[in-house]
């Protein structure tokens, strides 16, 4: 018997009315729930939440002030439809799959400007919540009509509050907290979860009540949020189903094409795929060319799929071993079922998921934490070509599956034999994962820090040695730049990055020939990188060859209307060759592409001053000050008296 059953027999017998006798009227007050086991209920809710939020906080206080890395120069710093609130449709129209992300990026920038505090004050929080809602989504399980009156029942604070606390503490989630562009990963997971636990929670509700509709509603709302926050929330309706049928159906299943209820599900799920294939359509199963992107490796479906079962069982590794993590692995492509890597994980995985169809009745739990894994990763671990074939972010979301799985086995399987060793067993998966995270963000705090460690892990990928290269450049250190570019120019020659960002160097140490020679070799291996035609202009504006930086810009430009600094070195050359009515148009069309565009603002004014419209020339060296251009200073004493 269940607990509430055993509780309510021995009620019944305490109370048995004699047969020989009247029978007493029970009192009604003595069937409602004693409120102290209510409030305690309440109390111990409160505990977890604050517990797994604490936690969470200690062990990420250390990655506040971790730079920007990687696609965040893409995606935040240099992405200018963010820069500006009013530029929203704007970014509606170039994102719509992941504009909600890039619309809280957007208000971050309006608050924070480029100050990484505020940004990962709003990943932490995001990954709070989906810790919470890790913890609600594990008991709203284990309330379900096909849980609740199993004994396991009864532990479901204990396993909701330790899934939770994996979640929270994991070191694989630094890179989907960390790491702020991959708030799209973590974005995405909430709306994922909250979509679901408010279908559980109208599912639950047994009255036809409003709040019962609301509840579905909400579903639906969030559910449209995560398809705008990441393609991989295109399972959510699939998630959904798996929920019903693990934990609320409590007949066989079995498909009856008269119930109504099957045929609305049915063509929901077919309307959805169509409107899905139909919005991507075939071309995200084209062929990957070699690219910088993906270490020049061709990329096929095929070839992607058949890497993508060792992927997956590194992934699972992870999960379980947290070890030896790296921002940017050197994975090795598949070129054939038949391989021995390839043969043996495509077997593991074939067995995991027999053995989740095998245990869809003996152990739900189990068989759904395995195949809510293989779901969530569907879109990224498939037939879909990705450039980088193995990235951590990805298991965000699918992670939820082996933390309940583990958190429940650890109870199922020890709780009752040895509680000690279970509960020391679960102090120390948590404090080993709490300490590792916290490492892990060390390694997070600049990109010197993480591309070294990359570097280690990778030695003989090009593309740590050329982000090194590019960040030394940036901070003025010309010659450990040279060494990473020449060792990514060697292990990479087809790498136009390289090329490109060594040019850049010795353009720094004033060796244009040499400058001109390596930003032919980029554009020779890539010619629609249209910022090496920007900085080759450079050299030739430097070296007073007008003609040929004009023709450069123009190239850069073609290829991207939005480059802001193009339009500017534009504006230069043209004030050079005496043109200002279209120098001016040049500068402001940079401007209104960058509103912070200090130098654009003191080059508009030097083409004012020599157009003869000095007060308007003071206006802008003035805005120019304001934003930080120091030797605007100068300027307005020398025109502004």
């Amino acid at each position: 018997h269940s607990y509430h059953e055993v509780v309510a027999l021995s009620y019944f017998m305490r109370n048995k009315t004699s047969t020989r006798g009247p029978s007493k009227k029970i009192p009604q007050k003595q069937n409602i729930i004693p409120k102290k086991t209510v409030n305690k209920t309440s109390y111990d809710g409160l505990v977890a939440l604050f517990l797994i939020i604490i936690i969470g906080i200690i062990i990420y206080s250390d990655s506040f002030n971790c730079s920007f890395h990687f696609d965040d120069t893409q995606s935040i710093v240099e992405k200018t439809n963010i820069h500006d609130l009013s530029r929203i449709v704007s970014l509606w129209k170039s994102d719509q799959t992941r504009f909600i992300p890039y619309l809280t990026f957007a208000l971050n920038y309006h608050f924070d400007k480029l100050n990484v505090w505020g940004y990962h004050l709003i990943n932490l929080i995001i990954h709070l919540i989906n810790s919470c809602l890790v913890w609600w989504i594990t008991l709203l399980i284990f309330s379900s009509p096909q849980l609740r009156a199993k004994p396991i029942s009864k532990y479901k604070n204990s396993i909701a509050l330790v899934t939770a606390l994996i979640f929270v503490s994991h070191p694989l989630a630094t890179e989907s907290v960390t790491y702020i562009t991959q708030r799209m990963a973590s974005l995405a997971a909430l709306f994922y979860f909250l979509s679901c636990a408010l279908f559980m929670k109208g599912r639950l509700d047994n009255k036809r009540s409003n709040l019962k509709y609301m509840f579905y509603g909400g579903s639906f709302v969030f559910a449209v949020f995560a398809f705008y926050s990441k393609e991989n929330a295109l399972t959510l309706p699939f998630a959904i189903l798996l929920l019903e049928i693990f934990f609320f159906q409590t007949k066989s299943i079995s498909i009856n094409i008269k119930n109504y209820k099957t045929i609305v599900t049915f063509l929901g799920l077919l309307c959805f795929v169509f409107l899905t294939v139909l919005k991507f359509h075939n071309s995200i199963f084209k062929t990957l060319s070699p690219d910088v992107y993906n270490d020049y490796r061709t990329i096929t479906p095929l070839t992607y799929l058949l890497t993508q079962f060792s992927v997956i069982v590194k992934y699972i590794q992870l999960l379980i071993f947290p070890v030896n993590q790296n921002f940017d692995y050197d994975y090795p492509l598949s070129t054939g079922f038949f391989e021995i890597k390839t043969l043996i994980c495509f077997l593991l995985l074939s067995s995991l998921i027999v053995l989740a169809i095998y245990l869809f009745k003996k152990n739900r739990i189990i068989s759904f934490g395995i195949l809510w894994f293989f779901l969530t990763l569907v879109v990224e671990s498939s037939i879909v070509p990705i450039s980088d074939v193995i990235i951590e972010h990805r298991t965000y979301l699918p992670s939820f599956g082996i933390f309940l799985l583990l958190s429940y086995s650890i109870n199922y399987f020890l709780w009752d034999k040895n509680k000690n060793i279970a509960i020391s067993l679960i102090v120390l998966i948590i404090g080993i994962n709490s300490y590792l995270t916290y490492q892990r963000n060390i390694i997070w705090t600049d990109e010197i820090s993480l591309y070294s460690d990359a570097m280690k892990k990778s030695p003989n990928k090009a593309r740590p040695y050329c982000v090194l290269g590019s960040i030394y450049y940036i901070d003025n250190k010309l010659d450990e730049a040279m060494i990473h570019l020449n060792k990514a120019a060697e292990l990479q020659p087809q790498n136009y990055n390289a090329y490109y960002i060594r040019g850049n160097v010795y353009g720094a140490k004033k060796m244009n020939k040499e400058a001109l020679a390596d930003y032919d070799k980029s554009i020779e291996r890539n010619p629609n990188f249209f910022r090496v035609y920007n900085n080759r202009g450079n050299i030739y504006k430097d070296e007073k060859r007008f003609d040929e930086a004009y023709s450069d810009y123009d190239k850069a430009l073609k290829l991207n209307p939005e480059y802001s600094d193009a339009y500017n070195n534009k504006g230069t050359v043209l004030i050079e060759r005496h043109q200002l009515p279209e120098a001016i148009t040049n500068f402001h069309k940079a401007i209104e592409l960058k509103p912070d565009f200090a130098i654009a603002y003191v080059n508009l004014a030097v083409a004012e001053l020599n157009s003869g419209n000095k007060d308007q020339a003071c206006i802008d060296f003035n805005k120019s000050l304001n934003l930080g251009f120091d030797q605007a200073k100068d300027l307005i004493k020398q025109y502004c008296k």
